[in-house]
């Protein structure tokens, strides 16, 4: 550069280069050369744009058999069940029901596509072999619609220690997905005791085989020493269940299962399965309705992807009157089982409440062509026909209803109850005929709540209220959830049917349809 005086300067030199940074810079490369090769703590995913999977729904493809015996299938499809109930636990992250998983598999259809029908953002896939009394769990984790594996464990466990492993399972996916148990119910479900071996297992039994079987399967796995005190949760809900439609005395079923569930939050004080089956006891049975809410909000809120859950707790709301909140409790439900033909069937039941009439027959349709069993679809068919004056297509129905369900009380009630709104009254008088000689004989219980429904079709009303003066001493479910049954509407605005609601502690404004 020249200076003013016009001498010319020398350049200035650059400063030479730190020679100890050199070595140093190639140790720092090589450190993150490895982490990121070894996908420590998922730096490499974070790095190259990916990190774990934003998972918002999920779903558990039934756990495989590899060894192809027949004799431990129901292993892998008991576990399958287990381990839904406890993945319904996590928080924030819709877990799909196993029936609709099942349903989304058929044909062989590729894992993105099974997802894509699912509407899920990953799957969670295994197997499960059994040796000398040992379980061998390997399962993985896989992103979609990438298809891409971002998680793999295998787990062996003996029989004994299995409901603590599937609390330790829960917790590993949640760390995977990001979905943070809270430290009590991660507490809760890794801390489980030892169970008896034979108990667990037939109790996994129970879980694959028809109801009647089940039960005493469970009754095997409470009887156990130790008892196994999930048996006492799912045998509960079996007893409930199984009289919903009055195969028995309430008297029988409710009290019973009230012990059973309360036996089992001895052992699971956070019991889902337990909290829902207070529940509807609470409602159906004590008609302690502010108690029955309380365990209905525990029960969601234990297990938020529980469907039968939420699907009970919407019966409970429409009960109320309280139809908004219902409408949010059985979408839910839709959400969480999605191709289950059984949730369409019982939900076109809650549109019929509501007036909705051609929803309530779309969604029967939709029920049947999933394989539906076919009585209770063809009831609501019935009903919303029969409300829109179309007796004879109702009453066809009905009669089919009737075949399917093997003259069950129920759907016997409904048809006699039909054709008396029909004009025949010859008929219904019959049907009529046939429920009272069965209740005299005793040889089945038939609930008076059917018979007054019969009466209040041919609107003989005194008789209808001499029948359901009978329900209320047999405390009959239905009358909790008249407003789901159109066969009595016909009484609901008189003043004998509202004094019962008074000595039943109906709430007040949840009275009139």
């Amino acid at each position: 550069m020249d200076k003013a005086d016009g001498t010319v300067t020398e350049p200035a030199k650059e400063r030479a280069p730190r020679r100890w940074l050199l070595p140093l810079a190639g140790v720092v490369a090589v450190a993150i050369g490895v982490t990121l090769a070894l996908n420590a703590g998922g730096l490499r995913d974070r790095f190259l744009g990916g990190g774990r999977p934003d998972i918002h729904a999920i779903a558990l493809i039934p756990f495989e058999n590899p060894s192809n015996d027949p004799a431990q299938q129901h292993i892998a499809d008991g576990l399958t069940q287990a381990v839904l109930m406890d993945l319904q636990r996590l928080p924030g992250v819709l877990v799909i029901a196993t029936a609709s998983v099942r349903q989304a598999l058929k044909g062989g259809a590729p894992m993105p596509e099974v997802a894509a029908r699912l509407n899920v953002d990953a799957v969670l896939q295994g197997s499960v072999l059994q040796s000398a009394g040992r379980l061998q769990i390997a399962v993985k984790l896989s992103e979609m619609p990438v298809n891409r594996q971002v998680w793999a464990q295998t787990y062996e466990r003996d029989l004994a220690e299995m409901p603590r492993w599937q609390g330790e399972f829960v917790r590993d996916v949640a760390r995977q997905i990001n979905a943070p148990l809270g430290v009590e119910s991660e507490a809760s479900l890794t801390s489980r005791p030892r169970v008896d071996a034979h108990a667990y297992e037939a109790c996994l039994r129970a879980l694959t085989v028809p109801t009647a079987k089940r039960e005493v399967l469970l009754r095997e796995a409470v009887g156990a020493d130790p008892p196994y005190g999930a048996g006492y949760a799912l045998l509960a809900e079996i007893r409930l269940g199984r009289n919903m439609y009055a195969l028995f005395s309430p008297a029988e079923s409710h009290p019973e299962s009230k012990q059973m569930a309360q036996k089992a939050l001895t052992f699971e004080p956070d019991s889902a399965v337990s909290h829902n089956v207070l529940a509807s006891v609470a409602a159906e049975y004590d008609w302690d309705f502010a108690g029955a809410e309380t365990q209905f909000k525990l029960a969601t809120e234990i297990a938020p992807s529980r469907p039968w859950a939420h699907h009970m707790y919407a019966h409970f709301l429409l009960a109320m009157g309280r139809f908004e909140e219902a409408r949010a409790e059985t979408e839910r439900t839709i959400d969480i089982n999605p191709a289950n033909a059984t949730t369409f069937d019982c939900v076109s039941r809650h549109d019929i409440t509501v007036g909705n009439y051609e929803q309530a027959e779309k969604r029967a349709r939709q029920a049947l062509e999933m394989g539906a069993p076919e009585q209770l679809a063809r009831l609501t068919l019935g009903w919303s026909y029969q409300l829109r004056g179309r007796h004879e297509e109702a009453i066809h129905e009905f009669q089919k209803a009737v075949v399917g369900w093997n003259d069950a009380v129920f759907p016997t009630a409904t048809l006699g109850h039909a054709y008396a709104v029909a004009g025949r009254q010859e008929a219904a008088r019959e049907v009529l005929g046939r429920l009272l000689e069965r209740s005299k004989a005793g040889t089945a219980y038939v609930s008076p709540y059917e018979i007054a429904v019969v009466y209040a079709g041919l609107g003989e009303k005194d008789r209808a209220f001499e029948w359901l003066e009978k329900a209320f001493e047999d405390r009959a479910t239905q009358l909790v959830y008249f407003r789901m049954d159109p066969r009595i509407w016909s009484l609901t605005d008189d003043a004998r049917f509202q004094a019962l609601l008074d000595r039943m502690n109906f709430p007040k404004d949840a009275r009139n349809r």
